[in-house]
């Protein structure tokens, strides 16, 4: 029987054994703490009745350290599985099948870098290639491509690889002449045209690399559970050099597992999907997972953009299980590289999860899909909260006349604050404490002498960034709400610094706060100064630092005294290994081959051409222009050249088989014979 056509267990009767026993645990250890905090708070305030300041900071703070408190208790009790069960990251099964459930392999690419694209398609396809699987798998590049000549190289680089690969997996390449609805529509697309053909799909971004016996694992682990719909998991990032990227690599490197630990085991089978390294199951994702348009205009209406919190909850609310596979190896992924880049897919992602404010309480949601959703929609809202939070207590301490209060009141104060700081930095100690359970782990970054002032850069640089991105977080939220519509665009994926002029014009709001915040705390309150220092300095310095960050030479320069070493820098893991090799010959490929020359390539070239044609038709992408306009194109092509034609004329003529094939044949002749093609008069 297929097994995607297997009807599924409700998950009610199928959660993972102990998981309501960590939910409850969970909740009264959350509430409990923040009681007590709410408690230490008024304690600290003195006499609120005479402060109206004040009655709007207790509630504020409730709210704000209920979160922190949930997600200390995530991860202490992640510590304690960690250190009870010893749980070892996998990539394999001693269990074996003679074949596996189809599955197809998907990478949406959206203006990408073909060389980087391929290169990781390569990588996937030959380490397939060292399992018995292999034949089980098909890889599909799915492009929304809109730039015409990065869309030539990407036709170009899977021609080639096509004919260099020889293994049973095979390749296939699709471009969608609309990019609608994004990635989400880009995926739909391919279920509507492919779907029924694959029991399994693997979701890839396209900076994503997963190693072969970790897919060959995912697709085991679903056909041994028939009612699983969901499989993610967690990518590692890696490969980036920047001095904010190895931060970012060492972090979530460090300490994601413990928290990984903590939310899988509450998260049991309604857990989550981030929309990227996963495998699911195809039939029931076409059945339950169609994305609803929401009513009224963007931001907040219309096409849902964060698509994957959604996608998960319609998939739990059809009675399929959604679970985290975080004991497996081989996922991988790559993060921003400069402060500005990191913002800007903030941006892209507050706006899509400030989205879920209206799907909460949509009907027939699970519980704990409801929560997955609110905690999205918080981690963007808690930047503005933390913000009011300070200014109301500033305010209330304006009210009052008193900046610093009695020697009661400032010990008060500091045993919040302290409190509050506990919370928020022990997850970071329970990290280090699971590491000392685990030498082989601990080896691998280097040991304690470069674990422990690489933990120190990363919690300092913490410091610093967090109140900028409280700021950008502020802005992105009130622009939303405003009705301001961001542009999603291709990311920028490569290393390299921000420039002096571009961090004074987008970090030039930040450092004068910064600066004018200082200055008045200084002036009316100085006892103050020393308390809000790591938030002004934060703010003050942002344009020097955010260079910093987006330095290529400082990340180097650490990366050789061994600080913020990841596992995967001090030995390449196997896939690693060979997405680096093919990244060098894809490389080497493109650099060889000017882009802007490929429309040329195309009209001279009959292989080209004929693969090109090939495309079009088998994806029923072929558009034909209006013959004036076809005329057009050919009279500045066989006179001026077809660099010559602007990037929109380009690409409508892509679209056009027809225009396309006598082109071809015209461009031939006046390469062939020019001593012909001089008398000719075109088209």
């Amino acid at each position: 029987m297929n097994a995607s056509s297997t009807t599924p267990l409700k998950v009610s009767q199928v959660s993972q054994p102990g998981s309501r026993r960590f939910r409850l645990s969970l909740a009264v250890l959350t509430l409990t703490t923040t009681a007590f905090a709410i408690w230490l708070f008024i304690w600290s305030l003195g006499d609120i009745s005479k402060n109206p300041a004040t009655w709007l900071l207790v509630p504020l703070f409730a709210l704000l350290v209920l979160i922190i408190s949930f997600s200390f208790w995530t991860s202490t009790l992640g510590l304690w599985l960690t250190i009870t069960q010893r749980r070892q990251s996998t990539s394999t099964s001693q269990a074996s099948h003679s074949s596996l459930p189809r599955t197809a392999i998907l990478m949406p690419v959206y203006n990408e870098t073909p060389a980087s694209v391929f290169a990781n398609v390569q990588a996937m396809i030959e380490s397939l290639a060292t399992t018995p699987h292999a034949a089980d798998f098909d890889l599909f590049v799915l492009s929304d491509t809109t730039n015409p000549d990065i869309w030539l190289e990407e036709e170009r680089m899977w021609g080639r690889l096509c004919q260099r690969l020889t293994g049973p997996t095979n390749v296939f390449y699709r471009r969608r002449p609309k990019n609608t609805a994004r990635k989400a529509g880009n995926i739909a697309d391919f279920c509507e045209r492919w779907g029924t053909q694959y029991d399994l799909m693997i979701v890839l971004d396209a900076d994503s690399v997963m190693d072969g016996q970790t897919m060959v694992e995912m697709a085991r682990r679903m056909q041994d559970d028939p009612a699983l719909g969901i499989l993610q998991v967690p990518p590692v990032p890696v490969n980036r050099l920047s001095f904010f990227a190895r931060l970012q690599q060492f972090s979530a490197r460090l300490y994601s597992p413990v928290h990984m630990e903590g939310f899988s085991s509450w998260a049991s089978f309604d857990s989550n999907y981030w929309g990227h390294n996963a495998i699911i199951r195809v039939a029931p994702f076409i059945d339950h997972c169609g994305l609803p348009t929401l009513p009224g205009v963007a931001p907040l209406g219309g096409e849902i953009l964060s698509h994957d919190f959604v996608e998960a909850a319609l998939m739990a609310r059809g009675g399929w299980k959604v679970a985290l596979a975080h004991d497996l190896a081989g996922s991988y992924e790559e993060c921003p590289t400069t402060l500005l880049d990191y913002a800007k897919r903030d941006q892209r992602w507050c706006q899509g999860n400030l989205q879920h404010m209206r799907l909460i309480i949509s009907e027939g949601l699970r519980p704990i899909s409801r929560l997955h959703l609110a905690m999205g929609v918080m981690s963007y809202l808690a930047s503005p909260l933390w913000l009011l939070f300070t200014l109301l207590g500033l305010l209330a301490m304006a009210i009052d006349g008193i900046w610093l209060g009695s020697t009661q009141e400032r010990i008060s104060g500091l045993v919040v604050f302290a409190f509050t700081m506990f919370l928020l930095m022990a997850p970071k100690v329970w990290s280090l404490v699971a590491l000392a359970f685990d030498r082989p782990r601990r080896e691998q970054f280097g040991g304690w002498s470069k674990i422990i002032p690489s933990v120190l850069i990363e919690t300092a640089a913490s410091v610093l960034v967090a109140p900028i991105m409280m700021l950008f977080h502020t802005r992105f939220v009130i622009s939303t709400l405003l009705g301001e519509k961001v542009q999603w665009n291709a990311q920028n994926r490569g290393d390299g610094d921000i420039d002096f002029l571009a961090a004074c014009r987008v970090f030039g709001p930040h450092t004068l706060t910064g600066l004018v915040g200082s200055a008045l705390i200084l002036f009316f309150a100085p006892g103050l100064f020393l308390w809000l220092s790591p938030i002004l300095l934060g703010l003050s310095l942002t344009i020097p630092f955010s260079r910093i960050l987006g330095s290529v030479e400082l990340g180097q320069w650490l990366a050789h005294r061994r600080l913020l070493l990841i596992p995967e820098e001090s030995e390449l893991t196997p896939i690693l290994k060979l997405q680096q090799r093919a990244l060098e010959q894809h490389e080497q490929y493109a650099n060889a081959h000017d882009r802007s020359q490929l429309l040329g390539e195309l009209l001279s070239d009959p292989g080209f051409q004929a693969l090109h044609a090939s495309i079009l038709q088998q994806t029923a992408a072929g558009l034909p222009a209006p013959e004036a306009k076809v005329r057009e194109w050919t009279q500045a092509i066989l006179t001026q050249g077809p660099e010559s034609l602007s990037v929109e004329d380009r690409r409508q003529l892509l679209l056009d088989r027809e225009a396309l094939r006598e082109l071809h044949i015209q461009y031939r002749v006046r390469q062939l014979h020019p001593e012909q093609a001089a008398t000719a008069s075109p088209m």
